[in-house]
């Protein structure tokens, strides 16, 4: 049977490795949630895969010694705590690890939030969803609809912190394969959103469908464009991606401690042109990868990664931190309870400019404007990067066309791409659909944006 674990119990479980080491830090977390899905066939509504357990951290002999177990009462706390005291005492070992102090703080942030739909209410909706997209347009073939809601709770107790946050999670995802029966030509197409919050944020989203179709058709059949370097400018969707693969893990200072980062050699430096300022920020009002604090009971805050183009701050996490002589910022992060605490993104976007959209096709007398990205990696040893994107119109003698090519994929090396930014417009949008991994695992949540950019790239 399970039982509540409160900021006071764990306080009480891991006092004893505060008072006897020089440094004890403890991380609970509980996730639930929901995915109702539904296309053409079927409706499913499935609960996710719940978690709830403990980390328990401890600094000794220079050392970072970590236990962390499934959690059903606080006598699972103790047995984790019991079994890391254990291990200490049976090793030798020394290091030189010492971690920066922490700051006092005590925060209780955020609550969770009441549903009052049934499931049978949301398994009926995404049926609905579904059905309208298909309606919609008469060459839909196939379509769906999916919800997912998360509730996600943490507790950070150690010497100087006591911690405790509620972050419910939505997101919708709305898919169509469109299909030309003369030429058998299909495009397949997706959009969505994420965001903080719940079961409120079900609605029918009709003209973000309506968008996504219109895409959709314009694309079925598209050519490849040819491979070259081009003027272009990329939609809020493509600029979020570039700031995710630009400065993910080459900015990230457990990657740079390891001399895996091209972001080292420019720390100080000129990365990008002077219109850049990049940042990554988990204080973003409603977006999906914002928290209060982090897994290391940081207090969230803005990191200005890119200042007018000079490259000023990595994330961190606190060993890296504390290694590299750099300033903390709130980006330790873990998987779930039981994995490595990694430098991590949270929101990362590119802030907004003066130039308008009209000013920027206007001066480009040939090239693309890119849109609807769906995928992107980095190399950040040697700072080159791909993107992959839905969208590629044609701009000619600063007019937009009706010439579209799909897919298109977007190549290069990061501080030429960004140099080579020259226009950034105001507006900026937030597209919370995504997930990071390390490498190929250790999944979090992320989301990233941007502005319109007017950039030169190669495209294939």
């Amino acid at each position: 049977m399970q039982r509540e674990i409160s900021t006071t119990e764990l306080r009480r479980q891991i006092q004893p490795l505060v008072d006897r080491y020089d440094f004890a830090r403890a991380l609970f977390i509980e996730t639930s949630g929901l995915v109702v899905s539904s296309n053409l066939n079927q409706t499913f509504v499935e609960p996710l895969t719940a978690q709830r357990g403990v980390v328990v951290s401890v600094l000794h002999n220079g050392l970072l010694y970590e236990g962390a177990s499934v959690v059903h009462n606080a006598g699972d706390i103790a047995h984790t705590t019991a079994g890391l005291e254990k291990s200490i005492a049976a090793s030798r070992a020394r290091g030189t690890l010492s971690l920066a102090p922490e700051e006092p703080l005590a925060l209780n942030a955020g609550a969770p939030i009441a549903d009052f739909l049934t499931d049978q209410n949301k398994a009926e909706f995404a049926a609905k969803m579904a059905r309208a997209i298909k309606e919609r347009r008469a060459n839909v073939a196939m379509a769906s609809a999916r919800y997912t809601q998360t509730n996600t709770r943490e507790i950070y107790v150690s010497a100087k912190k006591t911690l405790e946050q509620f972050m419910p999670r939505f997101e919708a995802t709305y898919s169509a394969v469109l299909k030309d029966d003369t030429t058998r030509a299909t495009a397949q197409i997706y959009d969505g959103f994420s965001e903080r919050g719940s079961w409120e944020l079900m609605g029918e989203n009709l003209e973000l469908i309506d968008a996504m179709l219109d895409d959709g058709e314009k694309i079925l059949g598209a050519l490849r464009l040819t491979p070259d370097t081009y003027d272009c400018i990329f939609s809020p969707s493509l600029s979020g991606i570039l700031a995710h693969e630009a400065f993910g893990h080459g900015t990230e200072a457990d990657t740079m401690q390891k001399g895996r980062a091209r972001g080292s050699d420019y720390l100080g430096k000129h990365v990008a042109s002077e219109k850049v300022r990049l940042y990554d920020s988990p204080t973003l009002k409603n977006a999906a990868a914002s928290y209060y604090f982090d897994h290391e009971g940081l207090p969230a805050a803005e990191t200005r990664i890119v200042e007018n183009g000079i490259l000023t701050q990595p994330m961190t996490d606190h060993i890296s931190a504390s290694r590299l002589g750099l300033r903390r910022s709130p980006n330790g992060r873990r998987q779930s309870f039981d994995h490595k605490i990694y430098s991590r993104m949270t929101n990362t976007y590119f802030k907004g400019g003066t130039d308008t959209l009209e000013q920027m096709i206007a001066s480009i007398a040939d090239g693309f404007f890119v849109d609807r990205a769906t995928n992107g990696m980095e190399d950040p040893k040697s700072w080159g990067i791909q993107l992959e994107a839905l969208v590629a119109r044609r701009i000619f003698q600063g007019k937009l066309t009706d010439e579209y090519f799909s897919p298109v994929i977007v190549t290069g090396y990061v501080p030429e791409i960004l140099q080579s930014i020259s226009m950034v417009s105001p507006d900026v949008a937030i597209n919370g659909l995504g997930m990071c991994g390390k490498g190929y695992k250790e999944w979090v949540k992320v989301t990233d944006g941007g502005p319109y950019l007017r950039l030169r790239a190669r495209l294939a």
